[in-house]
């Protein structure tokens, strides 16, 4: 039964939580970290004595095993996973997947017999497989701080990215360990049949986990494609999705199907459908649908990771350990782990780059790697798992296994958390990593152009209506025209550092975000089917990758698919054709297609030549942008020479589709059009929607 109690604590730790977020920003602490503090503080403040009595509840909140595994967990997984573009993950798959598994094991077998051999020498005799079990608790590595650090200051995109891949990837392999070597203590070790037994149920999670995070994900988007009509029974499935696979996985982990015994890592499976659901069947939510999806899974994430964060702080304040006479194991604890972090990430990252099977991995970057592991929240799910009641032979200390194990990963978690998390942006800036990229710098220079352009039209209407006074306008006026001349110089000098070429591919990564903003509207607009959307945004992720990666003249146009496209690929080979298409299905596809290329093609010259001549000065480089709007141009006149020739030749095989295509570009005019009277505050959202209902032209 929940206690009234209970519910108030969790709440009053929201309220707290968010203060604290607050309050992170304003003094600079990374926010887990100032969690963790404010959560060991809550106990003796309540323990003080009139507190006691108003606020003693909230001590008494306490972490388990169940709230953490079932509630918390499929939360933040299916948020990083689902929110994680996997085409980037497969361009580091190698590092990502070895520090993941290759680097977790390195890690753990290294703790394990370091700590074996070397607490004897401060007067604990601790058996192996203990050692081996903490191994398997500290080796997986928390993202949460160090991702808001690397944001803040401005980190590489694909360092993160490997920091978050290993991070999302090692929780499933540390976990499906981590219940292997419990296995091995609860049935005896027996040689070699206990290692190959071991091994051969960790490859068995881990296979079955991807397995079933797949059929699963499969089912989900079936039902997404039933439902994709109502914006909050979407998000309802998406949302229910996580906790649905990871609950159904731990439910065959203990039941018998057919006399046979299955073991699937419910974290891997969750993982696996959240990144399908993600990359695969995003599309199918409107806009809206995906910025309200998007928004509730951070915000759910972000009250899931700080109530952990601040139960740890509990859980380490109230904690039943003898911290003071483990003081030196803990200290040599914390020494050994991370001295096996670094031997990880170099054991991985050295024969990665010998073999050049991934772009070079900096130096820099591997010792930022070697820095960065912090511990967090599925140490603590971890370690909290172990029964009360578990017992190692050969365990011969004073207090429980499980006790030792926590204070062990306590300390562990706080020094990374105290030492290393407060040091991470001199690290990154003594490194030299949170220079911009130069893409980034140019795209800023233009759009701070288009700023500020905005800012002294505005301010020169608002002094016309008499709205400035005269005292305060030659003021604002010389300030405004010093801002546009610096920006100007500014990005006149990375013109100079960088070429011009830069500035072409961002003003050709600005209209591939238009063009892929309008092709999602045209789809939901029902005016291109799902297999002309997946095409022409397959050749809009490929363009906008060859960009970031300074790849622009190596551009394919026809080119929409390839190895990095998983899901895609995946379907494709399991989908069985059923007898022959129909010449008219075919047509208009084709129709659709060379349609759609036209409208974003337009709607790109319309938008980006609508940026230029807004004002007196121009936004853009006359001469870069001349080129990128000559070549939409080109693009568009070649997809309307298409279209217009498929109407010749064919007008009598498409007519039933004109007919719908007809209905639906009207109703998508009207549906514009309340957009824009609900971006001026016109019509509500709910008004908007049964204004469409009613008034809708029927027939498409």
């Amino acid at each position: 039964m929940i206690e009234p109690q209970s519910v108030l604590a969790v709440l009053s730790l929201l309220v707290i939580a968010s203060g604290a977020f607050f309050a992170s920003k304003k003094i600079n602490v990374p926010y887990s970290v100032l969690l963790v503090l404010v959560g060991i503080l809550i106990v003796p403040i309540v323990s003080i004595p009139g507190l006691s009595g108003v606020f003693g509840f909230l001590s008494e909140l306490t972490l388990t095993p169940e709230l953490l595994f079932f509630v918390f967990l499929p939360i933040l997984i299916f948020e990083s996973a689902f929110n994680m573009n996997i085409r980037r993950m497969v361009d580091n798959i190698w590092t990502i997947s070895s520090l993941a598994v290759g680097g977790l094991l390195v890690s753990t077998i290294g703790i394990a017999g370091a700590l074996y051999y070397l607490l004897p020498l401060v007067g604990l005799d601790v058996p192996f497989i203990v050692t081996l079990l903490f191994g398997a608790i500290i080796s997986s590595t928390d993202p949460v701080a160090v991702l808001a650090m690397f944001k803040e200051f401005g980190a590489p995109k694909r360092l993160s990215m490997i920091f978050e891949g290993e991070s999302l990837f090692n929780d499933g392999t540390a976990v499906a360990l981590f219940l292997v070597i419990i296995a091995v203590v609860q049935n005896g070790f027996n040689g070699t049949s206990t290692v190959i037994n071991g091994v051969g149920l960790f490859v068995q999670m881990v296979i079955l986990g991807v397995v079933f995070g797949l059929v699963m994900a499969s089912i989900f988007s079936r039902a997404l494609r039933v439902v994709k009509a109502n914006e909050f029974v979407t998000a309802t499935i998406l949302l229910i999705s996580a906790h649905f696979v990871f609950i159904l996985s731990e439910i065959i982990n203990e039941t018998t199907i057919f006399g046979v015994q299955f073991n699937v890592s419910s974290i891997i499976a969750t993982t696996v459908a959240a990144l399908f659901l993600g990359n695969y069947s995003r599309h199918i939510l409107s806009p809206k649908a995906d910025t309200y999806l998007t928004k509730v899974t951070e915000h759910f994430a972000f009250m899931a990771n700080s109530l952990v964060f601040l139960l740890a702080g509990l859980l380490f304040a109230s904690a039943d350990v003898d911290f003071v006479s483990l003081i030196l194991p803990i200290t040599l604890t914390i020494l050994v782990v991370a001295t096996f972090r670094v031997i990880a990430v170099y054991a991985v990252t050295i024969p990665i780059n010998a073999l050049k099977v991934e772009e070079h991995i900096p130096r820099s970057w591997q010792l930022l790697m070697s820095w960065g592991s912090l511990r967090g929240a599925l140490a603590i799910i971890i370690v909290l798992l172990i029964p009360d009641n578990f017992d190692v032979a050969g365990w011969t200390a004073g207090y429980p296994v499980k006790d030792f194990l926590l204070a062990l990963t306590i300390g562990c978690i706080l020094a990374t958390l105290f030492i290393k998390a407060p040091l991470m942006g001199y690290i990154i800036r003594k490194l030299r990593l949170d220079e911009p990229e130069p893409l980034v710098e140019a795209f800023e220079a233009d759009m701070g152009v288009y700023y500020l352009l905005n800012a002294e039209t505005r301010f020169m209407t608002q002094k016309t209506r008499g709205f400035v006074r005269d005292s305060e306008f030659a003021h604002l006026k010389i300030k405004l025209e010093n801002s546009i001349e610096e920006v100007y110089l500014s990005r006149n000098a990375l013109v100079h550092r960088h070429g011009k070429k830069v500035f072409e591919q961002s003003l050709h990564f600005s209209a591939i975000r238009i063009e892929t903003h309008t092709l999602k509207q045209l789809y939901v607009n029902k005016e291109i089917s799902e297999a002309v959307y997946r095409r022409l945004l397959g050749k809009l992720n490929l363009q906008k990758e060859m960009i970031e990666y300074a790849q622009h003249d190596a551009i394919d146009p026809s080119r929409y698919i390839d190895r990095k496209d998983i899901f895609d690929r995946l379907i494709i080979a399991l989908q069985t054709p059923v007898g022959s298409s129909k010449k008219a299905a075919k047509l208009e596809e084709q129709l659709q297609y060379y349609r759609a290329q036209m409208i974003l093609a337009r709607k790109v010259t319309k938008v980006l030549g609508d940026m230029q001549h807004e004002h007196d000065k121009p936004v853009f480089l006359p001469d870069v942008y001349d080129k990128v709007v000559e070549r939409y141009a080109r693009y568009r006149t070649q997809s309307s020479l298409r279209v217009d020739d498929m109407l010749a030749k064919h007008t009598e095989e498409i007519s039933g589709y004109l007919s719908k295509l007809a209905y639906r570009s009207v109703n998508a005019a009207g549906a514009h059009a309340l957009d824009y009277l609900h971006g001026k505050g016109v019509v509500s959202e709910q008004l908007e929607e049964e204004i469409e209902h009613k008034f809708g032209i029927s027939g498409s």
